[in-house]
């Protein structure tokens, strides 16, 4: 039977990842203040959110490209494709996680949200039902070929074990490190398995926006999901080994994946920045209108495009949307997919930069 958190005070001695701890914390301040210092949220942000929704599509099996969802975003049809709602879905729900979090603590309805927008259209109709809720009977977690691993709580102490979690989440005044408890919160919601699918997704999703919450990064984009999935098989083993005996291995792992993704991070916004700085110099060479500064923006938070919705961007008339297109595309900033009416251009640096790699 799964231990309550009361019950593994001791379960973790600090010393042991000691210098896992001080990088990471050193690594996260190096991000804070290349955050504080980048002055494009309305382009960075969003597309760190689908930086992240890739990746722990990725964890869980899903897999499509930043080209889809961008390609998806002018058409002018609702998709029903389960891919893109999951990522659509998943993108929503950092959002609105973050901006409920601002002004409210977590609780029950908040977590019960969040899988409710996460999970909602990519489940069948008979699963719909149970969205936003607590499972109803119980669960097992197996690995990839079906092994049993770890038997969860029975769902009548759902509630109860949730009970704790939350008032953990919530704790302030206890002392431990905010990076400490994110690895522990992790293991036991993962463990305490509440919803009958979607815990890992809304587990990962949990990491994040309690890290937000505990002023661990002052901007919500610290996404763990690219660097636990490029050791997917280690991260779930991990956490196996957590449920019982010390927390330590598991939680020296998660710091050393911390300082992963601060410098996945890191690098990132530099390149992006990188790139930025170069597309506006040859922008400035190739077009010569007032709306120089709302073409770049476009470019970097739509890139990709066709003519209509640059021209709905901008609101100029599709030909003259059509001839910006026409000269970024002569002057190798964008590419188009050589169709004679109805081109679609692609800002294939930016795309490649935001693909998980």
């Amino acid at each position: 039977m799964l231990k309550f958190l009361r019950e593994r005070l001791n379960d973790y001695n600090a010393n042991s990842f000691i210098n896992e701890l001080f990088e990471a914390s050193k690594v996260l301040g190096v991000l804070e203040a290349k955050i504080s210092g980048y002055h494009f949220d309305q382009i960075l942000i969003p597309l760190l959110h689908k930086r992240e929704a890739q990746s722990t599509m990725y964890i869980e099996g899903t897999q499509t490209t930043i080209s889809d969802v961008f390609e998806d975003e002018i058409r002018n049809q609702p998709n029903n494709d389960k891919v893109i709602v999951e990522f659509n879905n998943h993108t929503r729900s950092i959002l609105y996680g973050s901006d409920y979090l601002r002004n409210n603590l977590f609780s029950h309805s908040f977590i019960k949200s969040l899988h409710k927008q996460i999970m909602n259209g990519i489940v069948t109709e008979e699963q719909q039902k149970t969205l936003g809720r607590y499972k109803t009977q119980d669960n097992k977690i197996v690995n990839s070929v079906g092994t049993l691993i770890f038997t969860p709580p029975p769902h009548t102490e759902t509630k109860k074990y949730m009970d704790e979690l939350i008032a953990y989440m919530n704790n302030t005044t206890d002392g431990i490190n905010p990076l400490i408890k994110a690895a522990i919160i992790h293991s036991q919601f993962e463990s305490i398995h509440p919803f009958e699918d979607g815990n890992g997704r809304v587990g990962r999703l949990l990491i994040s926006l309690y890290l937000y919450k505990a002023k661990v990064i002052n901007c919500p984009l610290f996404y763990m999901s690219e660097a636990i999935s490029q050791d997917k098989r280690v991260y779930y083993n991990m956490l196996t080994a957590s449920r019982n005996g010390s927390y330590d291995e598991w939680i020296s792992f998660f710091l050393r994946k911390c300082v992963v993704q601060a410098h996945i991070h890191i690098n990132y916004i530099d390149s992006l920045n990188r790139l930025y700085m170069q597309t506006k110099r040859v922008l400035q060479e190739v077009i010569n209108t007032p709306r120089f500064d709302q073409i770049l923006e476009c470019l970097f938070t739509h890139p990709v495009m066709n003519s209509i919705s640059l021209a709905d961007k901008l609101g100029v008339t599709a030909g003259q949307a059509k001839r910006y297109l026409d000269a970024l595309e002569n002057n190798r900033i964008l590419r188009s997919d050589d169709r004679k009416r109805n081109k679609t251009f692609y800002f294939v640096e930016l795309l490649d930069l935001v693909r998980r790699s």
